[in-house]
C-alpha cells in the first residue's frame, strides 16, 4: 500500500474521532441513565418506561455549561447509572469503615420524642398525594393537581407555591431565591429558622423539588417522582414543622432545590450564592430518595464522600440519632465516592463544608425500580420506612443546630 492512500486512511480515521467527539458533545446524555441495565441479572431498568411523547420546547435550549456556574463545580456525573456509580459502590461495599461510637449516647430528649410522634404515615401520604399528583389540591383559592414537576412544566409552579404556603402556614418566614441558567429565572425554596445563639452558623436541611421519568430536558407534562424526590421534599416539610417552636442555637435552613434533574443546577447556584455571601455553612442534610425500600431491614444510605471536608462527621451525627431515639433503621455509611457530583450535596461539597446525602439503599439489589419512571408513585413506597428515616433527620438536624434547653 502507497504512502499517499496510507496518509488517506489515517486521516478518514481522524476525522471520523473528531465527529464522534463533536456529537457526543452536543448530547449531554449520551453517557447518561437513560436505558440502562446496572447488569445485576434482575431485569430492572433504571430508565423510563412509559413517559411517552414530549414537547421539547425552547427547554433543549437551556442545558448549562460550565460557564454558568462556579469553576469549583464538576457538573452532574451520570455515568454507570445516574444516581449512584454501580462500580465504585462494588469497590468500597467490603473496605473498613470509621468505628462509630455509640456507647456514650445520652437519654432521649422528650421534645424530641415529641416531635417525632408529630411524624405519621397519615401525615407524610398527604403531602405525597398531592406533589406527585394522586390528588388534586387547592392551592391559592383553585382545585388543581400537580401531575408533574419537571423543571420546565408548567406544574412546577403549583409545586413551588404548595411548599411556599406549607411554609407561610407554619410560621416559618420563607422566599424565593431566584437563579438564572442561560439567562432564563428559575426559583429555589428557602425557609429558615434563626438562631438564637449564633445566628451566623447555619445548618441546611434541603431536597430537590423537580422530577423527571427520563427526559429531563423536555417538557415531561406527566412526572410523578414520588420517591425522587417527593419523599426528600416531604422530608425537609416535615423537619421544619418538628423544630419550628425550639430555639436553636444556629440558624437551619430548609431549602428546595429545582433543575436537579438538569444537572443540580439549583444546588449550584444556591451555593454559589452561599459562597458569594461569606454564609458560614456548618452542614447539609440532603435527602434525595428516602422512601422506597423492598427488602427487609429498613437500609438507610448516609453518603459522605470519603470524609469530604470533614463530612463524617455528619454520618456520625445521623447513626447516633438513629441509635439514641431507637429507630427502626439500618444506617449504613458508604464512605465511597458513589455519588459523587450526583445530588444536591455536591455543590456545598465543592465549597469546602460539610455535606451528606440521606438516601435509600444503593445498591443494584436495593435501588427503586421505578426510578425515572410513571411508575414512580406513593403506593411503591415503604411509607413506615420513610417516617424513620425523616425521625433521624429531626434528631441529627436539631443536635447539629445546637437545641437550647
Amino acid at each position: 500500500m502507497s504512502y499517499p492512500v496510507i496518509f488517506a486512511i489515517l486521516g478518514l480515521i481522524a476525522l471520523a474521532a473528531v465527529l464522534v467527539r463533536m456529537a457526543l458533545r452536543k448530547d449531554p446524555n449520551a453517557n447518561s441513565h437513560q436505558g440502562h441495565n446496572h447488569g445485576t441479572g434482575d431485569g430492572h431498568n433504571h430508565g423510563d418506561t412509559g413517559c411517552g411523547c414530549h414537547d421539547e420546547g425552547d427547554a433543549a435550549n437551556l442545558r448549562a455549561d460550565s460557564s454558568e456556574f462556579h469553576a469549583v463545580h464538576h457538573g452532574k456525573d451520570t455515568r454507570g447509572g445516574c444516581k449512584f456509580d454501580p462500580a465504585e459502590e462494588k469497590r468500597a461495599r467490603f473496605l473498613p469503615k470509621p468505628k462509630i461510637d455509640t456507647s456514650n449516647l445520652p437519654a432521649p430528649d422528650k421534645r424530641i420524642l415529641a416531635a417525632h410522634q408529630g411524624v405519621t404515615i397519615a401525615g407524610i401520604t398527604d403531602h405525597l398525594n398531592v406533589l406527585s399528583g394522586e390528588v388534586a389540591s387547592v392551592i391559592r383559592g383553585k382545585s388543581v393537581t400537580i401531575k408533574s414537576r419537571n423543571s420546565y412544566a408548567k406544574d412546577l409552579e403549583l409545586a413551588l407555591a404548595y411548599v411556599e404556603d406549607y411554609y407561610k402556614a407554619l410560621g416559618i418566614p420563607v422566599k424565593r431565591v431566584p437563579y438564572q441558567v442561560r439567562g432564563k429565572t428559575y426559583y429555589n425554596i428557602e425557609a429558615e429558622i434563626l438562631g438564637t445563639v449564633d445566628p451566623k452558623k447555619v445548618v441546611i436541611v434541603s431536597g430537590h423539588l423537580d422530577s423527571t421519568v427520563g427526559s429531563p430536558w423536555s417538557v415531561e407534562n406527566v412526572a410523578p417522582g414520588a420517591d425522587d424526590d417527593a419523599s426528600g421534599t416531604v422530608g425537609v416539610m416535615e423537619v421544619a414543622r418538628a423544630l419550628k417552636d425550639h430555639k436553636l442555637g444556629y440558624t437551619i435552613r430548609f431549602v428546595h432545590f429545582t433543575g436537579e434533574e438538569q444537572g443540580l443546577y439549583g444546588s449550584y447556584k444556591y451555593s454559589d450564592q452561599c459562597a458569594a455571601a461569606k454564609t458560614d455553612i456548618v452542614g447539609v442534610f440532603q435527602m434525595d430518595m428516602i422512601g422506597y425500600c423492598g427488602k427487609p431491614g429498613n437500609r438507610v444510605d448516609i453518603h459522605d464522600g470519603e470524609d469530604r471536608n470533614g463530612s463524617h462527621d455528619l454520618v456520625v451525627a445521623c447513626v447516633r440519632a438513629a441509635a439514641q431515639y431507637k429507630l427502626d433503621l439500618n444506617v449504613v455509611d458508604t464512605h465511597n465516592h458513589a455519588v459523587d457530583n450526583r445530588s444536591d450535596h455536591a455543590g456545598f461539597q465543592d465549597h469546602g463544608w460539610k455535606a451528606v446525602l440521606i438516601s435509600i439503599e444503593f445498591t443494584d439489589d436495593g435501588f427503586d425500580p421505578n426510578y425515572h419512571t410513571r411508575g414512580d408513585r406513593v403506593s411503591a413506597l415503604n411509607l413506615p420506612y420513610m417516617v424513620e428515616i425523616i425521625r433521624m433527620t429531626i434528631a441529627a438536624a436539631a443536635d447539629y443546630a445546637k437545641i437550647q434547653n
